[in-house]
Formats: C-alpha cells, sequence, structure tokens
C-alpha cells in the first residue's frame, strides 16, 4: 500500500512573486530550494511515504530534488499548477501506488507528525484534505492514487476539491493542524514566518534579513 508525494515547483524565476516587496529574486530563488529540500525531508521522516516525485521544469529543481532522492519530472510546456500536478499523478498511478499525496513547498511549519496525521487518520479509500488557515486554499490533498480525480489548486481550491470529493461520492476527512494550515505566500506570512530560526546553519544566510 504504496503513498507516493508529488510537489509542484515552479521556476526558481518565478517563484514566490508575491514577495517581492521583501526578498529580491535571489532570495526568493533560495528560499524555494531551501523549503524544497526540507519539504522532501519531513516527508522522508514521516515514514508514511514511500516515495516523493518533484515536477518541475527547472532544471536547478530537479537537481536539488534528485540530490535528495525523489524523483524527477519535467513539467509539459503548457501543463501549468493543476496539469503539472496531473502528470506526478499519472507517474504514481503507473507505478501502482495505492495513494497520492499533493502538497506545494511553502510549508515551512509541516512536521512528520502532521504527515503522519493525514495519512493514519484519513481511511484508505476516502479524501484527506488539508486547508490553509483561512479555509480557502488547499495545502493537502490525499487520496487514492488509481482514480481520475479533478485537482483545483489555485483560488478558492478549498471548496473546490470539496466539491469534486462529494461529486466523486468520496468520504471527507479534514485534517486541521498548524503545520498544514500555514503557507508561506504574502508578505503578512513573512511577516510571521522566522527565517533566521528555519534557516541558521543551512548556508541560506542570504535570508536572514
Amino acid at each position: 500500500m504504496a503513498t507516493w508525494a508529488v510537489i509542484p515547483v515552479k521556476s526558481l524565476a518565478q517563484t514566490k512573486s508575491r514577495l517581492t516587496a521583501v526578498l529580491t529574486a535571489t532570495e526568493r530563488a533560495a528560499l524555494t530550494q531551501f523549503l524544497l529540500q526540507r519539504t522532501i525531508g519531513v516527508l522522508r521522516n514521516s515514514g508514511v511515504v514511500d516515495r516523493v516525485v518533484v515536477v518541475s521544469r527547472d532544471t536547478a529543481v530537479q537537481q536539488l530534488a534528485t540530490a535528495y532522492d525523489a524523483l524527477t519530472l519535467a513539467e509539459s510546456p503548457a501543463a501549468g499548477l493543476n496539469g503539472a500536478i496531473q502528470e506526478g499523478a499519472r507517474l504514481a498511478a503507473v507505478a501502482h501506488a495505492a495513494r497520492l499525496l499533493v502538497l506545494p513547498t511553502d510549508l515551512p511549519f509541516l512536521t512528520a507528525a502532521d504527515v503522519q496525521t493525514v495519512a493514519n487518520d484519513t481511511p484508505h479509500q476516502a479524501v484527506g484534505i488539508c486547508p490553509d488557515r483561512h479555509e480557502q486554499g488547499t495545502n493537502g490533498l490525499l487520496l487514492p492514487a488509481q482514480v481520475d480525480f479533478p485537482f483545483q489548486f489555485g483560488v478558492e481550491s478549498f471548496q473546490k476539491h470539496v466539491l469534486a470529493a462529494r461529486y466523486g461520492r468520496f468520504t471527507l476527512h479534514m485534517v486541521r493542524t498548524p503545520g498544514w494550515q500555514f503557507d508561506l505566500d504574502t508578505v503578512e506570512d513573512w511577516a510571521i514566518y522566522s527565517p533566521k530560526h528555519e534557516v541558521a546553519g543551512t548556508g541560506q544566510q542570504v535570508l536572514a534579513r
């Protein structure tokens, strides 16, 4: 009953554009790389994710993911966010994964315990949804890997995923933990996040302003 995780990652040149007021392009790229490294480590340490797939068209992202023992998949040119996730989902299905966990990189407080909670508490044929703290976006989605689920990541994705799960007659399981609910996306989020604490000793001192 293998569980695969899929992480879509934008090109580093385009990443975290909503933080341009507080971070340079170089700093935003470094932040994304640091968070990707951290997320892969959290998934590995959870003990419930068997394989991690990083979907990106950025070769630097692919190289970093490979260095941390994740599979990489080159995103198709016109895929977009949900198309990239669908490509990762198809790879997991072909590999006969039982469950699929979809998540972004920008969950700086996510812990192995958070991943264990959604994996262990969600029934195997149910859909587990981890909304953001505003109950608008989706920060985690766990579902059977062998089903054709319409991914709706983006604006108001939480309600869209709830409706998609209900339309597919799936049992819904909601997971609300601080690690799943906080995503680092806006300047306001940056004010809450503590980069000096997170980045210490990682070589990413450029972020410790």
